[in-house]
C-alpha cells in the first residue's frame, strides 16, 4: 500500500472517471500545528513498536496520561501477552483513549521502556527502526 498521497489521488481519479466534469470542493489548507509524518513500514520478522500519546479527559498529575511504546504485532512473551495496537505497559483497553500525537519519538513511560528494552523491541520513528536505548 502506498503512501495517503497516492491513495487520495486514486480515490480522487475515480471520483472524476464516474462524475466527468463536477466541480469537487477542495478541502482547506492543513493547519501549520500539528505536522504527522510517516513511519516506516512494519516488519514482521522483527518486533516492533510505535509511540503513541495515551490521554485522560481529567488530566493530573497522577493520570496515565504520557507518551508509550504502542506494538505493532501480537506479543506473547511468558506471562506477558499483548495484541497489536496495545501498549507495552498494559492493554489499549485500559486506558481511556490512545492517539497519534505529533513527531514525539521518545516513550516516557517507564514500564514500557523496561518492557521494549527487556524482549528486544524496536521502535519505528520518522527517521527509521531504532533500539529503545537509543530512543529514550
Amino acid at each position: 500500500m502506498g503512501s495517503f498521497q497516492e491513495l487520495f489521488d486514486q480515490m480522487l481519479a475515480a471520483h472524476e472517471a464516474r462524475n466527468p466534469g463536477q466541480a469537487q470542493p477542495t478541502p482547506p489548507p492543513a493547519s501549520r500545528g500539528v505536522q504527522f509524518v510517516e513511519l516506516p513500514p512494519v516488519d514482521e520478522a522483527v518486533e516492533s513498536a510505535h509511540v503513541l500519546y495515551a490521554f485522560n479527559p481529567h488530566q493530573a498529575a497522577r493520570s496515565n496520561g504520557g507518551y508509550h511504546l504502542v506494538l505493532d504485532q501480537v506479543l506473547d512473551a511468558g506471562r506477558l501477552h499483548r495484541r497489536a495496537g496495545d501498549a507495552l505497559c498494559k492493554p489499549a483497553g485500559k486506558f481511556w483513549g490512545l492517539e497519534r500525537g505529533s513527531n514525539r519519538t521518545r516513550p516516557n513511560c517507564a514500564r514500557c521502556v523496561e518492557l521494549a528494552v527487556r524482549h528486544g523491541i524496536v521502535v519505528r520513528a520518522p527517521e527509521g527502526v531504532k533500539r529503545v536505548e537509543e530512543v529514550a
